[in-house]
């Protein structure tokens, strides 16, 4: 007993573009690759067909017919044809030449038709004359022209907008700013007259036609440019098509109500104006007719009173206003005995619920007195008669109301406990019925009845599916109650999703499914929001089911917590929660850490916001905020909320917890630790750094300003809540300021201080030197450090005090750098193995310091490449480059590394000083400065050559190393002792020294001296003598200076071609001859003064001592050397008077035997030959005597001879003032 009206299906051999239905809906028109067909609907015979496309060669892509039913046109891609639709002799034919024409549609008066063009246009044409009529104008591609149902407005689809036109004047009312999918006439509808209905973006859109504002909308998928929309004449569903399948939907619950599927690509779907048949058009030529099937309930046809007193289940009260209806009718009526024989059914009165059945249908068979009949029957335990009166009633009244007569016996077969075939035979309705939402809801009370059933025999897993099924079948349910059913049946289908999802709810309780009965309860819940007539028990079930479910899941969850499974305990807490019982903290302390433990930081967050929302003054909501924001990263907030935390506790009534509050740390006591932790750093780093981030200059305060913005700064403020970790905070802050130095050879143009002082140097105007500074950043930065510093940009030369300050601490800031970044102008990424040691770089003053004092250094060529391809981190480890920095500087590997800032290997320092150039004279000693850890001595550019010798007075009287004094060469201005030049010491210091006597030599020497008549007491008084003498010092730029001075007789001369030469007898050291430039015979007392007193007395080397910089002695910058005068020496002068000398410190006393054995070793190292310093009496004037020293060409050496008497070389031990 089925009734399948199975659909028409038309092949027509070639693609199918558009379908319409002519105005009476007994046809059906189609176009595409073969022109226009016309087919009738009900059997669908072909009854014309018009080869349209051939004329101009395209296929026809939209169809309308006109509302009159005269006329059917066609888009042929460039243009149009118009027919009669009785003759189908043509009426209008219009070519639009090279433009495209995607839509067209007649004026609800078939006398006009607009057609949209691809030139941003819609014309209007009269049809009878074919007269151009008017034109509106588009922004974009005109792809649908529509006319409204009442032809008093137009509206018009282009890609980025709708606009709706006054039709008989062309005024533009709205453009509404939507895109249209569909290139062809099928995304834009009129419904009635003030609503359009658009495919768009993932969308079916509604606004209103008179202000383009939206309505509503519903989310469909595969918006392409085929898609279609349909609506039927009374506007109840939208008919709405993808690639292989047609959705309606409930235009008011927005439901889905029927889904047809159809084997090939659908491009155009049509709906006939009755509602009845769907056309559907497509790839292949295949054309589809299907009947829209759907169950109607009929009506009782009895008094308002007894049928509301039947819904609200008053059924005494029904069957009496029906019996009172009944006495009162003259004729007795049908109707009113078959709805009171259902009535009676439903109060199993079944003997009375027959005979009423039976009567009515004998008065007039209808649906209603076989309905009744057979649900009596059913009752009575009948079945077979049941089934009986339900194929009774298909026969007579199938073709009217089949559908719903095929639901009832469902229903009936349902209530004779054949309860899968009843589901089967709703199954069999929802695949033939498209609009079936009623089929769902009897299906799902259906499936709720049988769970409940298989609940009481204990079989929940059957149960769960039953009611999982029912609630499936609800999502179908458009909120029409089918109340005829329900009258019929005694099923109450008012909240059926609420029973169904409550029994759901218990049968997953019921077997330990705690957590998905509780999203499910949440589901029945949201829903409740909504109603507004519930139950009380609906209410009072809520309640005892959420207390029980929360005992439970708290339960579960805390063995999940104790197991360490934290992600199960986190689950089963928050479903807890979620019932949303009083009092939860408990549960939210044990979830909070779960989630910690778990590194879920953001919903450790939110639990500790919601304890804090339960109890605002309590401390430990804040201290659990303040942990999860410290693990999430969120340090800011972290510190905010540790404060809060602190201030809540001194807030606190309670002393005990008021008293907890003195173990924790305020933060701001850990900022003042971090900053004063950061401010010993930074002292000890330049003071003008580039944040290689953004290219711009800090001075400190700005780097510490930046230290404090970075997130690790508030971390470690954060992270300190018990005890300051000194260790971790100077490990971050150290990692944080980290900067490298950029050691290269000037050159000009450089960016100096200030042109980049306000500008980042990453936005320096493009250049060589600007290039330089800019990719040595970028290096840097890459690298991961923050700080990059660059003597070009980094010091404010035109500030003498920070100058002079960058001056001396340069060598310490090199020293202090994480990484050194030389940069070799003029050496390419191809240069070999060889071109360090050829490169400017290693000719440079400046860089010999910058190297010696990098820990880590890396070479660069001038193209940005490591030097040799060299990957390692720090090439001062590079075989490569430690060879060629061996080449270039004369010295071992070992003797570069053992170089150290201070008064240790100075004539070494300065024999490398001595190899380099530096542009400004005065730089060859400000270089150096680092080098010998020098303070105190201020730079003055432009005093030439004084820079030298005021470093070196400086390192001499700090170390009172006289090798300084070991030189030939031009004196200096600053004092005679001093060079000019640091070229002199491009050599050893040996040769002026006395050589030393090998052990065996000495060894021999002291022996002789056993059995030899020498004068021991004066050996022991000139030993005594010379070793209390002082280091020499400086007053000014005076010199004392202890030595052993030999005046000169009167010299004679002669001339080479060498230059000229003087000589002398002497009795001190027989025959004397020297090399000068200087005229020596204008000069009065000539002396040759033995200087080298640390040699003689043997003692430790002071050169390698290291003088801190604070002890340094300081020299007075400002006095100014003198050139020697010929005039000023005075040949008569014989006596060497003696110079005040300071107060000394007391002599130190040696033992005996020492003391002897030292001075015959001194009476050895006498008789040695030595390089004499030539000096001159420059003034006598009192005790005041000055001398100053003449400058050798060559070197002077001399040996006392052994006639000359020890007691005569203690008369001649002096300290002189050397000028």
């Amino acid at each position: 007993m089925t009734e399948r009206s199975p659909p028409i299906e038309i092949d027509v051999g070639r693609d199918i573009l558009a379908v319409t239905f002519t105005a009476n809906g007994e046809y059906l028109v189609s176009g595409g690759s073969d022109g226009v067909q016309v087919y009738r609907v009900k059997d669908g015979e072909q009854m014309m067909q018009v080869v349209a496309s051939m004329r101009w060669g395209w296929s026809v892509r939209c169809l309308a017919v006109s509302k009159d039913g005269r006329w059917i046109a066609a888009v042929t891609g460039s243009g149009f044809i118009v027919w009669d639709a009785t003759t189908y002799e043509e009426v209008f034919v219009h070519r639009a030449g090279s433009v495209f024409i995607s839509g067209i549609d007649f004026s609800p008066d078939s006398t006009r038709l607009v057609a949209a063009y691809s030139r941003s246009k819609a014309i209007v044409w009269d049809v009878t004359h074919g007269k151009r009529l008017q034109e509106l104008r588009h922004q974009g591609i005109v792809t649908t022209a529509k006319y409204s149902p009442q032809g008093d407005r137009i509206a018009t689809a282009a890609d980025d907008s709708v606009r709706v036109w006054d039709s008989n004047d062309g005024r533009l009312f709205v453009d509404i700013p939507v895109a249209v999918i569909p290139s062809r006439n099928t995304g834009l509808l009129w419904f009635g007259d003030n609503h359009l209905f658009v495919i768009s973006d993932g969308k079916i859109k509604e606004f209103e036609a008179s202000s383009g504002s939206a309505v509503s909308e519903w989310p469909v998928s595969d918006t392409k440019r085929f898609s279609c929309i349909a609506l039927p004449k009374y506007g109840q569903f939208i008919t709405y098509s993808t690639k292989h399948t047609v959705t309606f939907w409930d235009m008011s619950t927005h439901t889905h109500l029927a889904l047809i599927q159809f084997p090939h690509s659908i491009r155009s779907i049509a709906l006939s104006p009755n509602d009845r048949f769907l056309a559907i058009g497509g790839e292949k030529g295949k054309i589809a007719i299907k009947s829209l099937t759907r169950i109607t309930e009929p009506d009782f046809q009895i008094e308002d009173a007894a049928l509301d007193s039947w819904k609200h289940d008053q059924l005494e009260n029904a069957d009496a206003l029906l019996t009172a209806a009944i006495l009162d009718s003259q004729n007795l009526s049908h109707h009113v005995l078959a709805s009171r024989a259902l009535v009676r059914a439903r109060l199993q009165q079944w003997d009375e619920a027959l005979a009423d059945a039976d009567m009515a249908i004998r008065i007039q068979p209808s649906i209603i007195g076989y309905i009744a009949q057979s649900i009596t029957h059913s009752g009575m335990g009948e079945r077979h008669m049941a089934y009986q009166a339900c194929e009774i009633a298909f026969e007579r009244f199938h073709s009217s109301d089949g559908n719903f007569i095929l639901l009832i016996k469902a229903i009936v077969v349902f209530m004779a406990g054949e309860h899968r075939d009843a589901i089967s035979r709703i199954d069999d309705l929802i695949a033939t019925v498209h609009f079936n939402s009623i089929c769902y809801v009897v299906q799902a009370y259906m499936y709720l009845l049988l769970g409940n059933m298989e609940v009481k025999t204990g079989n929940f897993l059957a149960a769960i599916q039953s009611f999982e099924h029912a609630r499936a079948q609800m999502r179908h349910h458009t909120n029409r109650t089918p109340v005829l059913v329900s009258l019929i049946s005694g099923w109450k289908f008012d909240n059926l999703h609420i029973m169904i999802q409550q029994s759901l709810c218990e049968a997953l309780h019921a077997v330990g499914r705690t957590k998905n009965a509780v999203e499910c309860f949440h589901q029945m819940t949201s829903e409740l929001r909504e109603e507004t007539n519930l139950h009380r028990q609906h209410l009072e079930w809520a309640l005892d089911f959420s207390q029980r479910s929360f005992k439970k899941l708290e339960h579960i969850g805390d063995k999940a917590l104790d197991a360490k499974r934290y992600h199960e305990a986190i689950s089963l807490y928050t479903t807890a929660l979620s019932l949303n019982l009083p009092s939860p903290q408990n549960v939210l302390i044990k979830r909070r850490k779960a989630f910690l433990e778990n590194g879920s930081w953001q919903q450790a967050i939110d639990v500790a916001n919601h304890v804090i929302s339960l109890n605002p003054s309590s401390p430990w909501g804040y201290e659990m905020k303040h942990a999860a924001l410290q693990k999430a990263g969120d340090y800011d907030s972290a510190v905010d909320a540790l404060e809060v935390m602190l201030s809540k506790i001194a807030e606190s009534p309670d002393p005990d917890v008021q008293q907890l509050g003195d173990k924790y740390i305020n933060p701001s006591s850990t900022r003042a630790t971090i900053r004063k932790i950061v401010q010993q750093t930074v002292r000890h780093a330049p003071h003008v750094l580039i944040n290689t981030t953004t290219g711009r200059l800090h001075n400190r305060a700005e780097q510490v300003s930046a230290f404090e913005s970075l997130p690790i700064f508030n971390e470690l403020v954060s992270s300190t809540t018990k005890r300051i970790d000194y260790v971790r905070i100077k490990r971050e802050v150290r990692q944080y300021f980290r900067y490298v130095m950029l050691s290269h050879k000037w050159e000009e143009n450089e960016p100096l201080f200030q042109q980049v002082v306000h500008v980042a140097v990453y936005d320096l105007d493009q250049s060589p030197t600007h290039d330089k500074l800019q990719t040595f950043c970028k290096i840097v930065r890459d690298a991961g450090f923050d700080w990059a510093w660059s003597d070009t940009c980094c010091i404010n030369k035109s500030d003498h005090f920070i100058l002079q300050e960058a001056l001396v601490a340069m060598f310490k800031w090199y020293q202090g750098s994480a990484m050194v970044i030389v940069f070799l102008r003029g050496v390419r990424s191809s240069s070999q193995r060889g071109a360090l040691v050829k490169s400017v770089w290693n000719t440079r003053g400046w860089t010999l310091q910058e190297y010696i004092a990098s820990n880590v250094i890396r070479f660069y060529t001038e193209d940005w490449i490591l030097y040799l391809d060299l990957e390692l981190p720090n090439h001062k480890e590079s075989s490569e480059v430690i060879s060629e920095m061996e080449k270039a500087t004369g010295i071992t590997s070992q003797q570069l590394i053992a170089l150290r800032p201070g008064l240790s290997s100075i004539r070494e320092k300065l024999r490398l000083a001595s190899t380099r150039k530096t542009t400004l004279v005065e730089d060859a000693a400000y270089s150096l400065l680092g080098i010998f850890s020098v303070t105190g001595i201020p730079a003055i550019y432009g005093e030439g050559d004084g820079s030298l010798g005021r470093l070196l007075a400086h390192v001499l009287a700090g170390s009172g190393d006289v090798s300084i004094l070991a030189w030939n060469g031009e004196s200096g201005s600053f004092n005679s002792c001093l060079p000019a030049h640091i070229t002199v010491f491009n050599g050893p210091a040996s040769s002026h020294l006395p050589p030393p006597l090998p052990d065996a030599e000495m060894e021999r020497i002291l022996t002789a001296s056993h059995a030899s008549s020498l004068d021991l007491g004066a050996a022991l008084k000139l030993y005594d003598r010379l070793d209390e003498l002082p280091a020499p010092w400086f007053a000014a730029s005076r010199m004392k200076l202890p030595c052993i001075a030999f005046h000169l007789p009167p010299l004679s001369h002669y001339v080479t071609r060498a230059g000229r030469i003087y000589r002398t007898d002497t009795a001190a050291f027989g025959t004397v001859e020297i090399k000068t430039r200087h005229d020596l015979s204008r000069m009065k007392s000539l002396y040759l003064v033995h200087p080298w007193l640390d040699t003689l007395l043997e003692r430790e080397d002071k050169s390698n001592i290291i003088v801190e910089e604070d002890a340094a002695p300081q020299v007075s910058p400002n006095v100014d050397g003198e050139e020697i005068s010929d005039e000023e020496i005075d040949d008569d002068s014989s006596s060497l008077p003696e110079p005040e000398s300071p107060s000394q410190p007391a002599p130190v006393h040696i033992a005996p035997m020492d003391r002897e054995t030292h001075a015959r070793r001194l009476a050895a190292h006498l008789r040695q030959p030595f390089g004499a310093l030539l000096l001159a009496l420059v003034s006598t004037g009192g005790r005041a005597v000055d001398y100053k020293r003449v400058a050798a060409d060559s070197l002077i050496t001399v040996q006392i001879q052994e006639s000359v008497s020890l007691a005569d070389i203690l008369d001649n031990v002096h300290t002189l003032d050397v000028l």
